[in-house]
């Protein structure tokens, strides 16, 4: 189990814009590129732990900062599938 926490948030923590659109299209989440960019932005290089609760929930606000509560709430519903 560790090595899949390992890998989900090596990849949320190293996401690109590119590939932000593509899994939120893949999920049914509309994000324009700005929106992508910023919260690519909030994900890279942060060491982000999504299993944590607590630091989820965080970026989470974060994402409802830039993007709105309903493209919040899509983001969760993906990162609640993944852990």
């Amino acid at each position: 189990m560790k090595f899949y926490e390992m890998m989900v948030n090596q990849k949320i923590n190293n996401i690109k814009r590119d590939e932000l659109l593509k899994i939120g299209r893949q999920y049914g989440v509309i994000l324009s590129p700005e929106h992508a960019e910023k919260i690519a932005s909030i994900l890279n290089g942060k060491n982000i732990n999504i299993f944590d609760p607590q630091q989820r929930q965080q970026v989470i606000q974060n994402i409802a900062a830039i993007a709105g509560k309903k493209t919040a709430l899509q983001i969760e519903s993906i990162f609640n599938k993944l852990t």
